[in-house]
């Protein structure tokens, strides 16, 4: 008897190479982003980025879209103190920002703010959505004066989804919301939450729950074949 293909939603553009490695897997990938995100380039933030960027400061982030888009507005190499998510965003900081020292790295916002803390820092630049959770600056509250930049927005495009698939891809609690709020997550389908808070924001919708270890497609797309038997 053949095996059956396994079919999974990933509710944002994976890069071509993950999907091809996926369905060299028995896995069939079928991108559709659930949120669209726009960079802020309004004089105040570009200003506020520019003038930072010439200072030691420490820089906290927690999404690989935060990071380039502050790439993009500095236009140069700056030697921050970084602490940032694992995965993508670590992978974005190190590309865009290679003189700056990453002092720590995280799975989740909460991790990533114990280690600050452990560290003892004072002050600290949080480059964020306008979407971001609150898990940062409230586990800094009193240790750490966290200094906000948002840097860009978030916009949920609703589609509604009518194909069954064996497994759904989450990369935020952002397109969590805008999935559920127009389709509805079978009990035989499993969920693949790229962090503790994409999975925490999925728990009213369903318990069947699966948390990648890193923030990246690529540890995403490790789970499934996992989960599936696709190895």
């Amino acid at each position: 008897m053949q095996n059956k293909r396994i079919q999974i939603l990933s509710t944002k553009v994976l890069d071509e190479a993950l999907i091809a490695d996926a369905a060299s897997h028995e896995m069939d990938i079928h991108c559709l982003p659930f949120i669209d995100t726009k960079p802020i380039t309004d004089i105040t933030t570009v200003d506020a980025i520019n003038r930072l960027s010439d200072q030691p400061i420490t820089a906290i982030f927690t999404s690989s879209k935060s990071v380039t888009v502050v790439a993009a507005l500095t236009g140069k190499s700056v030697n921050w103190n970084i602490y940032s998510l694992f995965g993508a965003t670590k992978e974005q900081v190190q590309k865009h920002f290679p003189q700056s020292m990453v002092h720590a790295t995280a799975a989740d916002s909460a991790s990533l703010a114990d280690e600050i803390i452990e560290a003892g820092i004072k002050e600290a630049y949080f480059f964020c959505g306008d979407k971001r959770m609150d898990t940062i600056p409230e586990k800094l509250a009193g240790k750490t004066d966290v200094r906000q930049l948002v840097v860009y927005t978030t916009h949920e495009m609703a589609h509604i989804v009518e194909q069954s698939f064996d497994g759904i891809l989450f990369f935020s609690p952002s397109a969590v919301k805008s999935f559920c709020n127009a389709n509805y997550i079978g009990k035989e389908t499993t969920c693949f939450a790229v962090g503790n808070t994409t999975a925490r924001s999925l728990q009213p919708f369903t318990q069947n729950i699966i948390v990648a270890t890193e923030a990246s497609g690529q540890a995403m797309i490790k789970k499934a074949k996992e989960t599936f038997g696709k190895i």
